[in-house]
């Protein structure tokens, strides 16, 4: 929980709280004693807005503290004395929310200025069945850098930890990846030898396998079960006490994919 925190909080320090304004982006504009001034504006496609008494406004680039200081100096150069201006952002289409992957409505988010995790997924009618175990949150600061933050799907939906359904910030992306199932192959004194896939939200293990594959035949050695797997493009050999594991006194030998199980 701990560790989750201290991500969670240099992955949201990169984004900061200084959105910067561009062309489609709606901003509301309250300036005391000038309520001709008042109202919103949708920035134009060169990033401008058209005021009364300032005429064309440059915003893009700006965040709403600093469009909030440029009207006032305007303002104060020639109409007020002490002019006070409140600028919000109402909605952000230059920087829209991204929904990727295994959700029944890909696409994107921009007219909700304040929306979580939970919120995006659902209005991307929710995760598929096929989604993974993961959600992954990309994440492009002003400076350019770009931060990527890994939740995990079951605790967020099924286990209720809450301080994962984090805040969205305009212009992330949410990426839930497909469970694309991973490939063994086992062959030798078994029931029904071939290749099989399982899924990869969950470890499989050797026990697993052979189960799926209908058990060892009578004439199975089980104390020399040989797992081949391809490491660094070399061929590496695991010999396996299945015996040893059924008693309880070795713990499961944990499959990857693309392993080829041989029973003697």
């Amino acid at each position: 929980m701990r560790r989750f925190l201290i991500t969670f909080a240099v992955f949201g320090c990169l984004f900061g709280q200084d959105y910067k304004l561009g062309p489609g982006d709606v901003v509301q504009i309250q300036v005391l004693d000038l309520d001709e001034m008042n109202g919103e504006y949708k920035l134009d496609s060169n990033g401008d807005i058209v005021m009364p008494y300032l005429d064309q406004v440059r915003v893009q680039g700006l965040n709403v503290q600093a469009l909030q200081a440029l009207i006032e100096s305007r303002l104060k150069e020639s109409y007020l004395n002490n002019p006070q201006v409140i600028v919000r952002l109402i909605e952000f289409k230059s920087r829209p929310i991204s929904v990727i992957g295994a959700v029944n409505k890909p696409g994107q988010i921009q007219d909700r200025l304040q929306i979580d995790l939970l919120g995006a997924l659902t209005i991307a009618g929710g995760i598929q069945e096929n989604a993974g175990n993961k959600i992954f949150i990309i994440r492009r600061g002003d400076s350019g850098r770009t931060a990527t933050l890994e939740i995990n799907l079951n605790e967020l939906l099924y286990e209720g930890k809450g301080h994962l359904n984090i805040p969205l910030m305009p212009g992330d992306t949410v990426n839930i990846p497909a469970d694309i199932p991973i490939s063994v192959f086992i062959t030798g004194e078994i029931n029904r030898p071939g290749e099989y896939q399982f899924s990869r939200k969950n470890k499989v293990t050797l026990l697993q396998v052979i189960s799926k594959a209908g058990g060892m035949t009578d004439y199975a050695k089980e104390r020399k079960i040989a797992v081949k797997r391809e490491v660094n493009g070399n061929l590496k050999e695991h010999l396996v006490d299945l015996k040893s594991i059924k008693a309880g006194k070795s713990p499961d030998f944990e499959i990857e994919a693309n392993d080829i199980i041989i029973v003697p």
